[in-house]
């Protein structure tokens, strides 16, 4: 199992990165310098990529390697996949080499890597990388090859540019790199690496498949979380936090597709998942507070972002064509599609800081080590050792009941309803983390039920943020005086869709009351 953190540089600050106090503290000897070429590999319907593996053959001087990796998965920027290696003897991959190394225990590698396959092979894209190499012993003893990557990604006339850092354990502990990413991140700007060279590669087999088509959202939800009744606690949490970061990563608006306003979304469905599973854990796993109040900071920008995106492409798409001619609401739109990639810049802004860099370098760090162990007793420890099945059935219960008392209050002011959509909110991805336990067939109804009145609440919010963003717009615009009748005749249409809703909202609540808790 390969392990390595990999860490994004501006080619700006390469110079400074090689003649860093701690490369030359920690390096046991000069770096070595390899000019590499590698060609990725894979038949016409992407099997190996379908298979969740990657096949390269690397030519460093006169050698050629091939290395297949293939399962694990990247959280926090830690990149940990199986590797097989060897020699081949000229460009082309050695299937039979590769089954021989992968073994029959792989059910995957037995249609990726048989003759048929290996008689469909072609090359897909290519890289052309510098690489800088130096061996280090950090202060803990860790051994890890600390590498700077530069170079392109290409497919035919198409190419990126690489420019990063991986940092590989060899022997000692994984939470070592995080403490030297974060040690380095003191004095360059660094942001973490969630794509590998494959990735981007791939992207670029697509873009050119696509030609001038437009390209599809990379956004990505969130995968299926497999927990088991008997599982313990702690596991159960660390699967959970870990599905959410990892929703949070694939959605890093500052990596790819910075415009996309579904993987912003996306993203930001990730830390609302996250913060929920912080709440959902707290009577046994308290975040620090520290990192909690760096997961508000990053939430709130990016719910800010969201806010104006949903304004400026949904919510005013719903206005009817003004019939007076005073009215403008083409004008309105605008102002607020301006005002949404402002703010949307803004998000990515943050999440390409430093400080973002150093929220998920930390959290991940406090993940990897259990640091919510640290000053605990035995009975918290024994706490945490419970089967997930009992605990699971009380938060659930205890979600229930937040919910009912709320929603007792749904029909009384715009607070109450917001109350109650945040209780619904919560007790969705509560069940949702938790539906592997009991099934779909035995959740579906209820789920179903409790998501129809969370995003009919979730409507209703929409149209009440949006008279407060109006509002703001209005403030903001030098020609307001222009804009003031379209904006007030938008925020009266609005005001009007609320109070239709609210009939709505009584039947989808009577429906969730009807239901039964999953078992």
């Amino acid at each position: 199992m390969e392990t390595e953190l990999k860490l994004l540089l501006s080619p700006a600050h390469t110079k400074a990165f090689i003649a860093h106090p701690l490369i030359q503290r920690h390096a046991l000897a000069e770096p070595r310098l390899k000019d590499q070429t590698g060609t990725y590999f894979d038949t016409p319907e992407l099997l190996l990529r379908h298979s969740d593996a990657g096949l390269r053959v690397r030519r460093t001087g006169n050698e050629f390697i091939q290395t297949l990796k293939a399962g694990g998965g990247v959280s926090g920027g830690l990149h940990q996949r199986n590797e097989w290696e060897s020699q081949v003897e000229g460009e082309a991959p050695d299937l039979a080499v590769l089954r021989e190394l992968v073994g029959n225990s792989e059910g995957w590698a037995r249609k990726a890597l048989s003759d048929q396959t290996a008689a469909q092979l072609l090359p897909i894209f290519s890289t052309r990388i510098q690489r800088l190499v130096w061996d280090l012993k950090l202060a803990d003893g860790a051994e890890v090859e600390c590498v700077l990557d530069q170079g392109t990604v290409e497919h035919g006339t198409l190419k990126v540019a690489i420019c990063e850092i991986e940092l590989e354990l060899k022997s000692g502990e994984a939470h070592s790199l995080f403490d030297f990413a974060l040690q380095l991140l003191q004095d360059l700007p660094l942001r973490i690496g969630i794509q590998s060279k494959a990735q981007r590669g791939y992207t670029l087999f697509h873009q050119a498949r696509r030609g001038d088509a437009p390209a599809p959202s990379s956004a990505s939800r969130a995968r299926p979380l497999l927990l088991t009744r008997k599982m313990p606690l702690e596991q159960a949490f660390v699967s959970v936090a870990g599905n959410c970061l990892e929703q949070i990563q694939s959605n890093d608006i500052a990596d790819q597709d910075s415009t996309d306003i579904e993987r912003l979304h996306q993203m930001r469905v990730g830390l609302r998942r996250l913060r929920s599973a912080f709440t959902l854990f707290d009577e046994v796993i308290a975040l620090p507070p520290a990192l909690a109040g760096e997961f508000d900071w990053i939430a709130e920008r990016i719910g800010a972002a969201r806010d104006w995106d949903v304004l400026a492409t949904q919510t005013l798409d719903t206005l009817p064509p003004a019939a007076i001619s005073a009215i403008d609401l083409d004008a309105v739109r605008t102002a607020a599609r301006i005002k949404a990639a402002s703010m949307h810049a803004e998000a990515v802004t943050a999440v390409a800081s430093p400080r973002y860099t150093a929220l998920v370098l930390q959290f991940s760090r406090w993940l990897l080590d259990a640091g919510w162990r640290v000053g605990l007793d035995q009975e918290a420890l024994d706490g945490l050792a419970q089967p997930l099945a009992r605990f699971a059935r009380q938060m659930l219960r205890r979600d229930e009941k937040r919910l009912a008392k709320r929603g007792a209050h749904i029909e009384e002011d715009e607070r109450a309803r917001h109350r109650t959509r945040i209780a619904a909110k919560k007790m969705r991805y509560d069940i949702e983390f938790f539906q592997a336990l009991y099934g779909e067939k035995s959740s579906r109804p209820y789920l179903k039920a409790l998501a129809r009145l969370q995003d009919h609440l979730g409507i209703l919010n929409d149209l009440a943020v949006a008279d407060g963003l109006l509002q703001q717009l209005l403030e903001q615009q030098q020609g307001r005086a222009r804009l003031a009748p379209s904006i007030a005749y938008a925020r009266g249409f609005l005001a009007g869709q609320t109070r239709e809703g609210q009939e709505n909202t009584r039947r989808l609540w009577k429906k969730w009351k009807a239901q039964e808790l999953p078992q």
